[in-house]
């Protein structure tokens, strides 16, 4: 591709409404395609979304194969790592990434998340920079698949997963 004529025409007569490249809405089309949230971090191995037809179960792609693969956004003790991929992310997308961080209570002492931690990672972004921060979401269980009225823990559903064959939700 011509890329250095088409730099030099850039800066003669400027690009106008024109996007390279954008993120889709993440947690609004997962429901609705029934996949995982785009560039975050899978929540649980099996996370369930609510919408007006009902609840769905969401199994991470390829769970049996790639399961020992996957950094959950839970075990996460900070939302660094996940800050300074998406300002390299953006550095490559004309939009604004709309970043979420995301804290897990149990990480911090008494579980209580110091302002100071969520202003540094405010901080961050702007240093990184990264055009909008979406939610400071914290871990309150909601949505997560971890213990069934039955008793069942995550551990044992997903365990029972490994044994069936393919369903339609492991097989997107």
């Amino acid at each position: 591709m011509p890329w250095n004529d088409l730099r030099a025409q850039i800066k003669r007569t400027g690009q106008r409404n024109a996007t390279l490249m954008a993120l889709m809405p993440a947690e609004t089309s997962a429901q609705i395609s029934n996949a995982t949230n785009g560039i975050e971090p899978p929540r649980s191995f099996v996370s369930i979304k609510g919408s007006k037809h009902g609840q769905l179960k969401q199994v991470v792609p390829e769970y049996r194969r790639l399961k020992n693969r996957y950094e959950l956004l839970w075990d996460q003790t900070t939302p660094e790592g996940y800050i300074k991929l998406c300002s390299v992310l953006q550095k490559y997308i004309d939009q604004g990434i709309s970043v979420n961080t995301s804290y897990n209570p149990q990480h911090y002492e008494d579980e209580k998340i110091p302002m100071s931690s969520m202003l540094q990672h405010l901080l961050m972004c702007y240093k990184y920079g990264l055009k909008q921060l979406y939610y400071f979401n914290t871990y309150d269980g909601q949505g997560e698949y971890i213990v069934e009225a039955s008793g069942e823990t995550k551990q044992q559903e997903l365990e029972i997963l490994d044994d069936q064959d393919d369903c339609e939700s492991c097989v997107i």
